[in-house]
C-alpha cells in the first residue's frame, strides 16, 4: 500500500477496526498496526518494510478499547511480543498506545518497557474527577443530611435522562443497568455533561455545602480512600477543590511514572 504524501506527514493506517490519529506538523506518523484488545491481541497486519520508507517516525500501534462499560482488559507483554519483537527491525522507532486508561500501573510500566513509549489516556482522568465529586457528595450528606434529591448523581441522573444523546447508544441492558452505566460506566460518557450549565449549578451546590473547611480523616478514609494516604501524611489538604484535583493528578502521576522508564 502506498504512503500518501502529505508534505512532510504521512500516514500508513491498516484498517483492523476505526481508526482515529493525529498527525503535527514536521512529524512523520506511521500506524503499522491496529490491536483489537491489549490482553487477547493477535496481531495480523504489521508491515515493517512499510514503516522503514519514512524517517523519522513513530509507529502508532492503536489499542482497540482495552476496556469495556464494566470491564479493563489488562495488558500482557505475552501477548503482545509478535508486535513489539518487531521494533528489532526498526531502529529509531517507538510504539504508541492508545486507550491505556485504567491499567494497572504495572502495565502501564509493561507498556512502556515494550516499547509503547507514547500512553493515550482518554476518560480516565474525568473518571477520576466524577469519583472524587460523588465521593464529596457522599461526605456532603453525612455532615449535613441533605436531602438525596439535592444530590450530585441525583442532578446528573435528571440532565443524562433530559438530554440522552450522548450515552443512549453506548449503554446496553436493563433500566438498572442503563443507570449504572450513566454514572460509574469506564467509558464515562458523563464526562460530557460537566460544561453543562445544571451539571456546574450542581457542582457549585456541593462545594457551597461543604465550604473550605478541610473534610474530617475518617471521612476521606471512608468516601475517597485512594486519597488518604497522601492526607494522613500531610503531603494533601483536605480541602473539597484540593481532593478533587489530586484525584486527577494521581493518574497523571502514574503515567508519569511509567514514562520515565523510557
Amino acid at each position: 500500500m502506498p504512503l500518501p504524501e502529505l508534505g512532510a506527514t504521512f500516514i500508513f493506517s491498516v484498517n483492523v477496526c476505526p481508526v482515529v490519529s493525529w498527525v503535527a506538523e514536521g512529524i512523520t506518523v506511521v500506524v503499522v498496526a491496529v490491536l483489537a484488545g491489549a490482553g487477547t491481541v493477535t496481531v495480523t497486519a504489521l508491515d515493517t518494510d512499510a514503516a522503514k520508507l519514512v524517517s523519522p517516525a513513530y509507529a502508532a500501534v492503536m489499542l482497540c478499547e482495552p476496556f469495556a462499560s464494566t470491564e479493563v482488559i489488562p495488558y500482557k507483554s505475552e501477548n503482545a511480543r509478535r508486535l513489539t519483537g518487531a521494533l528489532a527491525d526498526l531502529p529509531g522507532f517507538v510504539f504508541e498506545a492508545h486507550s491505556t486508561d485504567y491499567q494497572p500501573a504495572a502495565c502501564l510500566d509493561a507498556l512502556v518497557r515494550d516499547g509503547f513509549a507514547i500512553l493515550k489516556v482518554g476518560p480516565w482522568l474525568t473518571f477520576a474527577l466524577r469519583e472524587a465529586l460523588y465521593g464529596l457528595d457522599c461526605i456532603a450528606h453525612v455532615l449535613h443530611r441533605s436531602p438525596t434529591d439535592d444530590s450530585l448523581p441525583a442532578a446528573m441522573e435528571v440532565l443524562m435522562l433530559k438530554e440522552p444523546g450522548n450515552w443512549r447508544k453506548y449503554y446496553q441492558g436493563s433500566c438498572d443497568e442503563l443507570r449504572l452505566q450513566r454514572h460509574f460506566s469506564f467509558s464515562d460518557r458523563i464526562r460530557y455533561y460537566w460544561p453543562r450549565p445544571e451539571a456546574q449549578a450542581a457542582v457549585d451546590r456541593l462545594f457551597a455545602k461543604l465550604g473550605d473547611r478541610p473534610i474530617p480523616e475518617p471521612l476521606v478514609s471512608q468516601y475517597l480512600g485512594g486519597l488518604y494516604p497522601e492526607v494522613v501524611d500531610g503531603s494533601l489538604s483536605a480541602r473539597p477543590r484540593d481532593l478533587v484535583l489530586r484525584a486527577a493528578l494521581q493518574v497523571l502521576r502514574r503515567y508519569d511514572h511509567a514514562c520515565s522508564h523510557f
